[in-house]
């Protein structure tokens, strides 16, 4: 008989957490309340986690690293290694249904409105961006590229999510293609500006 493997503390908290984020938002969420959900007691909640910001940091993470990981799947069948996560998660992005079952909408929704009062997560997300900027510009993919293909597909994911921008088929397979051409690399792409030599004392230049 396979022996049944049982989540840590902390998973059962960060569980715990998005359950009850998803079921009130996270503006609602407060300590005790996980603490009941997760049947932990408030010294093993705070073993874990110092401060409520801790635990909605660790839960931004934690749903980071499964779209991070779905990403990385796709990516390993790209023939060209150079963007090949950037692609990855464009392709993520309009696959709906593999993308909600890493992070459910409700729970990014909510996430999203904690960002805007707590200005910690705020941080903590510019963070998380700004490493994928680093990523994609290391694998030569431009960094006015990179940065509009990031901010298109926030725009994207949170217009549907809220049903204020209404695309046909033929609009969405438009736009994939569009970001997926962006995502492309360019040769020197990712060294950065190039710096201006030097002139010669008395020299043109």
């Amino acid at each position: 008989m396979a022996r049944r493997t049982y989540p840590s503390a902390r998973d059962r908290i960060l569980d715990a957490a998005e359950r009850l984020i998803v079921a009130r938002g996270a503006s609602s969420l407060t300590v005790e309340a996980v603490i009941t959900e997760a049947q932990i007691s408030k010294g093993g909640f705070f073993h874990h986690f110092a401060t409520k910001d801790a635990l909605l940091t660790a839960i931004l993470d934690r749903l980071s690293k499964r779209v991070a990981d779905d990403a990385a799947e796709r990516a390993a069948r790209d023939p060209e290694p150079r963007g090949a996560r950037l692609r990855a998660q464009i392709a993520l992005a309009f696959d709906a249904d593999k993308l909600e079952s890493a992070a459910p909408r409700a729970l990014l929704l909510s996430l999203i409105e904690a960002a805007g009062a707590r200005p910690e997560i705020a941080r903590h997300v510019s963070e998380l961006s700004a490493e994928i900027f680093a990523r994609d510009v290391s694998e030569d993919i431009s960094e006015g590229r990179a940065i509009a293909i990031q901010l298109a597909l926030d725009g994207f994911w949170l217009s549907q999510a809220l049903g204020t921008i209404a695309l046909t088929e033929g609009q969405r397979q438009a736009l994939r293609d569009a970001l997926l051409a962006l995502a492309q690399p360019e040769a020197g792409a990712g060294r950065g500006p190039t710096r201006p030599r030097a002139s010669k004392k008395g020299g043109r230049a």
